[in-house]
């Protein structure tokens, strides 16, 4: 999980740093970006004030607070020299096929959200890693058409006009309209399962064998792969 993202889920903390915000000098750096998320986001904020105080806050309040942290998050992520790079080159071509920064940076949040708690790993470190190969993967998603994505399941499907044909088919189309009929998203665990959910037990392994496809169009990453295959075997 990034440091940002833990510190500005608190709400004590995000509740403290709010309170310090005029004329106090912030405790740390990336205060001033909590503060900025806030101001720019004041229906979210407000949601988050509504449930100060309580013991146990509504779930509304939880996830108000949770998108304005990993925006905070999403926003000093270039001051990793780890991700700096593949930051610039997945909001240089997000940006170049017509998204709005806005929307750039609710895509790198729910980066770092999955990264925080997509998979069951530990939530005391950072894994920058898999952050960066994220990023990278929106480069090359920026680019994906409809055209493309059918060119991807015909690929996949191949072969003669038969059962296994149908089968790969359909898996692929049923993972594809799950996870990109809104546009090209990175696909998560959640995409996964509602998949799979979707298709009969048997052809769960044609599912298995389209994220190995997708990975060597490099449309998923190796560490992406590495998560989604363990998904997959935990829905056996």
């Amino acid at each position: 999980m990034h440091p940002a993202l833990s510190r500005y889920m608190d709400f004590q903390t995000a509740w403290g740093v709010w309170q310090r915000r005029n004329g106090c000098a912030p405790d740390e750096p990336t205060d001033e970006a909590f503060i900025s998320a806030a101001c720019s986001r004041p229906d979210l904020w407000t949601a988050v004030e509504r449930a100060m105080g309580k013991s146990h806050p509504p779930e509304d309040a939880q996830n108000a607070l949770l998108v304005l942290a990993a925006r905070t998050a999403s926003t000093v992520l270039s001051d990793d020299e780890r991700l700096v790079g593949p930051l610039e080159r997945a909001r240089g071509a997000l940006e170049e096929e017509g998204a709005t920064p806005e929307q750039v940076d609710a895509l790198v949040g729910a980066v770092l959200l999955e990264e925080a708690f997509g998979d069951d790993m530990p939530a005391d470190g950072f894994d920058a890693a898999f952050v960066a190969e994220s990023l990278e993967t929106l480069v090359a998603l920026a680019t994906l058409t409809p055209k493309r994505v059918n060119a991807l399941e015909s690929a996949f499907a191949g072969g003669p006009d038969g059962a296994e044909q149908r089968t790969r088919r359909l898996a692929a189309q049923t993972l594809c309209g799950v996870a990109w009929s809104e546009g090209p998203d990175l696909i998560s665990r959640e995409h996964l399962e509602a998949a799979a959910a979707r298709l009969d037990p048997e052809l769960r392994g044609a599912l298995a064998e389209f994220v190995d496809h997708l990975a060597e169009m490099r449309l998923i990453g190796p560490l992406r792969r590495i998560r989604l295959r363990r998904a997959l075997a935990e829905l056996v």
